[in-house]
């Protein structure tokens, strides 16, 4: 077989891993992650031809590490977020600024919200998760997740009545997520908290 077709053909794999559920999923915005997917992989293969280094696995590293460059960044975010590091929220800009498709930039607002959440910035969080919220299509797994952590956020902020609702919009958008199992323990532990007072 051809190198430079093998090359070819684990682009087409990437895409279908990558976007693949995504587009199952019907969200609008994967259909700009697949693409800009397909423009690396071309360009890199491309290079590969230019240089006749036709290695599938050094294709395939390259491939990853071009495309979820963003993806990678707010891993790292994440993890420093979770530890209570500092750092984490120039990484999370970062990321936003090599995200090039708006799937990915939803994916950075969302973790850097969790993340603001997280480390006590209500305000912060707020403002970040509802200012993504507003802009819609971010398809049933990011809505859920964006509907969870401002739930969170306003019942933080003292906001029962509209924290509540957006737990339960959380669950109703997708009720077998982790954000939707959350969600219901959340709301769980709240009802029987109002047991108790009554």
């Amino acid at each position: 077989m051809d190198p430079y077709l093998l090359l070819a053909l684990v682009l087409l794999l990437f895409v279908l891993a990558a976007a693949g559920p995504s587009l199952l999923a019907k969200e609008r915005m994967a259909w700009r992650q697949g693409v800009e997917i397909l423009l690396w992989g071309g360009a890199l293969l491309g290079a590969a031809w230019l240089t006749r280094i036709a290695s599938p696995l050094l294709y395939l590293l390259a491939l990853y590490l071009v495309t979820m460059r963003a993806r990678l960044l707010v891993e790292v975010a994440n993890a420093l977020a979770m530890r209570g590091r500092r750092g984490a929220q120039p990484l999370y800009a970062l990321a936003g600024a090599l995200a090039l498709n708006p799937l990915d930039r939803a994916v950075v607002r969302v973790n850097q919200g969790a993340a603001l959440l997280h480390t006590g910035q209500v305000a912060g969080a707020t403002r970040v998760l509802e200012e993504l919220l507003a802009g819609g299509q971010l398809g049933n797994r990011l809505g859920a997740a964006c509907r969870y952590n401002l739930g969170l956020a306003h019942l933080r902020a003292g906001d029962c009545d509209g924290g509540c609702s957006l737990l339960r919009q959380a669950v109703d958008l997708m009720p077998g997520s982790i954000y939707a199992q959350r969600a219901r323990l959340v709301l769980q532990r709240l009802a029987e908290a109002d047991d108790e007072v009554q």
